[in-house]
């Protein structure tokens, strides 16, 4: 097998999804249009990793959640980048004309939550959990945030509040937000049930269309 080393482009072996990560990206910057995207390649797989939640500071204790979905490549590659989603999508829109190669945005960038990957290994399945109650438990966090919040809040009542409220536990002691990350970016649009795999403070939604990581907040 050729390794292509520090390469300026990866080549994707489905155009689908190349359209299906166009999207992914476009639901991350609905949540934070200034989102960065973590692109890891290991042989023939490009991990994607996009921030739902995540706490910009050391006092804050909102949970750590992520997303992230596998792409087969073509040629396998070794790359491990964060760079700006605008940047990233402007790029996919282009794929087509470049026989589905997907030019690495040369500017890279920094985002906190980039460098607490999670772990590759020692994952435990711990139990399955159904879209229904995935969607219910996003529906009701949301619906807890909007009424919690005050005309005009300011930034440090939206973060305690986000982190009351996405910091609080489902099914296997996983935080909430971990549902509401399934939903918003549309990993749970299938209907399928999920399986939750464990790894020490680290929860992992794994379903059809991609995964959902999360670990709760800071504490003190």
């Amino acid at each position: 097998m050729t390794v292509s080393p520090s390469p300026t482009a990866l080549q994707f072996a489905d155009l689908g999804q190349a359209k299906d990560l166009a999207t992914l990206i476009s639901r991350v910057r609905s949540i934070d249009s200034g989102a960065a995207v973590r692109l890891q390649a290991r042989g023939n797989v490009l991990g994607v990793w996009v921030p739902v939640m995540s706490a910009e500071t050391l006092l804050e204790q909102i949970p750590t959640v992520l997303g992230m979905r596998a792409i087969h490549l073509d040629v396998a590659s070794e790359a491990d980048v964060t760079v700006e989603s605008a940047a990233l999508l402007d790029r996919l829109a282009r794929i087509e004309k470049t026989d589905g190669a997907l030019d690495i945005p040369p500017v890279t960038v920094h985002a906190a939550w980039s460098g607490i990957i999670p772990p590759a290994s020692g994952w435990s399945h711990v139990g399955t959990m159904s879209s229904g109650d995935v969607d219910a438990a996003a529906r009701e966090g949301m619906s807890a945030v909007e009424q919690a919040l005050p005309a005009n809040p300011g930034g440090a009542v939206v973060s305690t509040v986000r982190a009351r409220i996405w910091g609080s536990t489902t099914s296997f002691d996983m935080v909430t937000g971990a549902a509401f990350g399934a939903t918003v970016l549309g990993f749970n649009d299938s209907g399928q049930d999920f399986d939750v795999y464990q790894s020490g403070p680290w929860h992992r939604l794994s379903g059809p269309t991609g995964h959902i990581l999360s670990r709760p907040g800071n504490t003190l």
